[in-house]
């Protein structure tokens, strides 16, 4: 995904869609507390649309050979453009 192209995060106990970011098969998220939230494409439901994408949370264990995943989040500063 190009840094060009609107992302959101949506989460079942968010009331408002959180900023998002995609490396690789890693999405991130951030909270409006400035936490960092790390999900994968697996746990996931992607929907490209005209506005941007919009990513899903539909299985939040994720499977256990992604619970190592080495993917450092992009920095703070990114999520502000």
């Amino acid at each position: 995904m190009n840094a060009l192209h609107k992302a959101v995060l949506l989460l079942p106990d968010e009331s408002t869609p959180l900023p998002a970011r995609r490396v690789l098969d890693c999405v991130f998220a951030l909270t409006a507390s400035g936490r960092i939230l790390h999900y994968h494409l697996g746990q996931l439901h992607e929907e490209i649309g005209g506005d941007g994408v919009r990513y899903t949370l539909t299985t939040p264990d994720g499977a256990p050979e992604r619970a190592r995943c080495r993917v450092i989040p992009p920095l703070i500063p990114e999520f502000h453009r």
